[in-house]
């Protein structure tokens, strides 16, 4: 076998192997660098409806000499290979190369793509198609992992359950195009009120879950309930563009703390559940702490 081929193939092997797309694209970067002289590279991915920037090894000067490399993987998408070089001296070099570098892309670009698809599938198994929070398959993945290093680091973990105020009554006026707007909106709200390490998980139609990582106390995480309350009851859903008829809705927050009030993640979940359902109780835009003095207080029925 022709000696570059067969090094191409040793490489394109290798990226088989790894895990992390930013593995590959660092790899692929690392030695079109070094064997053919680049200074940059930049790669994109092109389909029907968007181009994404996958890699760009930094702030690209783009007068630079550029080489552009076109690879179709199926019918729809296109992996392009951007490669810069500062001067005419290496673009000339490339030039020079450009048999054996097409060839190495082209084999490096199909283990990109089988890696990206493999991400992407894999993305889309955790992730609510509606809100784009996660969904319960995350959950039971890999939130164990969060317990163990909070048992470890000695840390709290706050487990908030999040429902909206007679939701089903906006799907009985409305219909569930409005229903699913709400949620949205009440996605967004989450993820825009606390720290981006923070978890939000769709748990059913109505209720999320989220979790909040290294809490100091019980404290910390009402001040955190409270703040949700109050800024989801401040956005507005727009229904009707034509008389800008908006709604707006409330939600509850039930609450419980890792390791306080339970062991392990089924249990830190029920119990937020049912300090939820003892917020509901109480009335609208209201949170609850669950207290193992209080439950059997609580009326289910």
């Amino acid at each position: 076998m022709n000696p570059t081929c067969e090094n191409i193939i040793k490489i394109n092997e290798k990226l088989k192997l790894l895990n992390k797309l930013e593995d590959i694209y660092l790899t692929i970067y690392n030695r079109i660098k070094e064997e053919y002289n680049i200074s940059e590279l930049e790669i994109l991915l092109k389909t029907i409806d968007k181009t994404e920037s996958l890699f760009k090894s930094k702030e690209i000067i783009y007068d630079d000499f550029l080489n552009s490399f076109k690879y179709i993987e199926n019918e729809n998408t296109q992996i392009y290979f951007l490669v810069y070089s500062k001067t005419e001296k290496d673009n000339n070099s490339i030039i020079k190369e450009l048999p054996k570098l097409k060839l190495a892309l082209e084999f490096y670009s199909s283990s990109l793509y089988n890696k990206y698809l493999e991400k992407s599938i894999h993305e889309l198994s955790i992730i609510d198609p509606v809100t784009g929070a996660f969904n319960r398959s995350y959950l039971d993945v890999y939130v164990d992992n969060i317990l163990s290093i909070s048992n470890r680091e000695q840390k709290k973990v706050g487990f908030l359950k999040i429902g909206v105020d007679q939701f089903k009554a906006v799907i009985d006026e409305f219909d569930y195009t409005i229903g699913d707007m709400i949620l949205v909106e009440l996605t967004n709200t989450l993820k825009e009120s606390v720290r981006i390490s923070d978890i939000v998980i769709k748990m059913s139609e109505d209720e999320f879950l989220l979790i909040l990582l290294n809490v100091i106390n019980e404290t910390n995480a009402t001040i955190v309930a409270d703040k949700l309350i109050n800024n989801f009851s401040q956005r507005k859903v727009i229904i009707d563009n034509n008389t800008s008829q908006t709604l707006k809705k409330t939600i509850c927050v039930g609450m419980s703390i890792f390791p306080d009030d339970a062991t392990n993640i089924d249990d830190a979940i029920k119990k937020a559940d049912i300090a939820l359902y003892e917020a509901r109780n109480i009335g609208r835009s209201k949170s609850y702490k669950y207290s193992e003095e209080n439950v059997n207080t609580i009326d289910f029925f």
